[in-house]
């Protein structure tokens, strides 16, 4: 079962998203502070991370750098309220209008394994 961080400041916005990963079959954890974030982080790895736009970008950026540095092939999701920088952290950026259907959604297909198959 593929393990899901939620970081995000906006609790029931959080619940939300998890209730949906889960009833799709995803492992899910929450951090709803920059302190449980960084603890959360630093006790546990994932498979892919969804980043709220509740997040201010300085901790955004740290804490996809700090995911990144613990698992390199994890996959990080960006939910972005305007300008956003550090794009090349993410392999996925949603607007603040994503459902959490479209959050599902990009989670499920940047977790699903890459054909490395030759064609021909």
């Amino acid at each position: 079962m593929a393990r899901v961080l939620l970081i995000g400041y906006i609790r029931e916005l959080m619940e939300e998203r998890r209730n949906a990963l889960i009833a799709g079959g995803f492992d899910v954890e929450i951090a709803s502070t920059a302190e449980q974030a960084s603890q959360v982080i630093a006790r546990s790895t994932f498979d892919a991370a969804v980043l709220g736009f509740s997040v201010p970008e300085m901790e955004r950026t740290r804490f996809a750098r700090d995911l990144l540095a613990a698992n390199p092939a994890i996959k990080i999701i960006m939910l972005y309220f305007s300008n956003i920088k550090n794009t090349e952290l993410a392999h996925a950026l949603l607007p603040t209008t994503a459902s959490v259907a479209d959050i599902f959604r990009a989670v499920a297909h940047v977790l699903k394994p890459e054909d490395t198959s030759e064609a021909g």
